[in-house]
């Protein structure tokens, strides 16, 4: 009956190496998943340190955008007196949708609501200037489709492009 003794006063003597040895293992483990959670945090301050010019430098990208596509803004600078309402029309969507494809790679760097608001501004840009040209006669000159795209924006009260720089704006708020 000694044999049960023994084992006994052999798991009495290493019951404490073994319950340090748990604790010293525990301990340990937190303290490298700790160091890692520390390490992925700093990398991340990094990164970001390196992101927010590029982001930021994409949003200014994109208000110049709508800016720029803003029909009072844009019909002043396309403007030219010999066109007729169809070359003036092929000419505003076409500045439409060359700057937007321009600035296509904005978009990564931007919320996916917003990259969206930007592109249905963009196409209701381009309505607004058809649905102008297809009430007049396209021999017509130019500043017809000028008044024309000015009047639709009156009547609807809103400014599309400035509605959506304003959500630019927010967004941008948010990141600091």
């Amino acid at each position: 009956m000694e044999t049960p003794n023994t084992i006994l006063e052999f798991l009495v003597f290493l019951l404490p190496p073994v319950m340090v040895a748990v604790t010293a293992y525990l301990l340990i483990q937190r303290f490298l998943q700790r160091e890692q959670q520390l390490k992925v945090l700093e990398l991340k301050m990094v990164n970001q340190k390196d992101l927010l010019p590029l982001r930021l430098q994409a949003y200014e990208r994109l208000a110049i955008y709508l800016e720029r596509i803003s029909p009072n803004q844009m019909l002043i600078s396309q403007y030219e007196p010999g066109f007729t309402v169809a070359q003036f029309q092929r000419i505003l969507v076409a500045m439409v949708r060359d700057e937007f494809e321009h600035n296509l790679a904005q978009q990564i760097y931007v919320s996916a609501a917003l990259w969206t608001i930007i592109r249905n501004t963009k196409e209701d840009v381009v309505r607004q200037i058809n649905g102008a040209a297809a009430t007049l006669d396209p021999e017509a000159p130019c500043h017809e489709l000028s008044q024309a795209v000015f009047n639709a924006i009156l009547e609807r009260e809103d400014f599309g492009t400035q509605k959506t720089l304003s959500i630019l704006k927010a967004e941008v708020a948010q990141l600091f």
